[in-house]
């Protein structure tokens, strides 16, 4: 079994889109923490705009300093 290597950091900025009932926005964020479970990384996440932690797949979300490494 192969481990996936971690695409982002403690503190990259990301953005990720916030689905709700009326529709969905993007919204810009800094990983405050990740974690490998079932096989995905998943990362937590403090949103910009309202400081709000909310938990995000990798599959989910994008960096916005460039290219990932």
């Amino acid at each position: 079994m192969e481990i996936k290597t971690n695409k982002y950091k403690y503190r990259d900025e990301v953005s990720f889109e916030r689905r709700r009932l009326f529709g969905s926005s993007f919204v810009r964020g800094s990983i405050i923490s990740y974690k490998f479970v079932n096989y995905n990384w998943v990362y937590l996440v403090e949103c910009c705009d309202d400081k709000k932690l909310v938990t995000i797949p990798e599959d989910d979300i994008w960096s916005l300093e460039g290219d990932a490494k």
